[in-house]
């Protein structure tokens, strides 16, 4: 297995772990009416800040273990590689975006009827959190496309 195959393992199976949990808690909050943007907040920078402790470690390990170098220089088949992922991430990153946009006046109607006392607090936070989970979930999909990629080559 290539270096790169097992950081996209690492990233993939950290990010569905770690922010799995913070939008599973982002909607049990808003399920039930409690958002609260300085805690959201937080609880982003602590599973972010775990997301990093556990990547950035694993993926030295790995490399340690495999007898790697941690970022070799790419062949042209990682580069093609690389190349179809971010396409095919940067196209979902997009699209999500569009549909951000597209829904920020539901959104809004929502904050309003959920939080009359802040619903311009509550449409922010929920902007936020849905552009967070857009580039979350580009981001693990790229991971993902790597991986098929490699897959797909041994």
């Amino acid at each position: 297995m290539s270096m790169r195959e097992k950081v996209a393992w690492i990233s993939t199976l950290t990010g569905l772990t770690i922010f799995g949990y913070y939008f599973w808690s982002v909607w049990s909050d808003f399920a039930a009416r409690l958002l609260d943007g300085d805690t959201l907040f937080w609880r982003f920078v602590w599973c972010f800040g775990i997301a990093v402790a556990i990547m950035l470690p694993a993926s030295l390990i790995a490399a340690w273990v495999g007898k790697q170098q941690f970022d070799p220089p790419l062949d042209e088949m990682e580069q093609g590689i690389e190349r179809r992922s971010h396409r095919a991430g940067l196209g979902i990153l997009e699209a999500s975006l569009i549909g951000i946009i597209l829904g920020s006046g539901f959104i809004t109607e929502t904050a309003r009827a959920d939080y009359p006392a802040d619903a311009a607090g509550a449409t922010t936070i929920m902007l936020v959190n849905l552009l967070l989970l857009a580039l979350a979930v580009s981001g693990t999909l790229r991971e993902i496309r790597i991986i098929v990629g490699y897959r797909r080559y041994t």
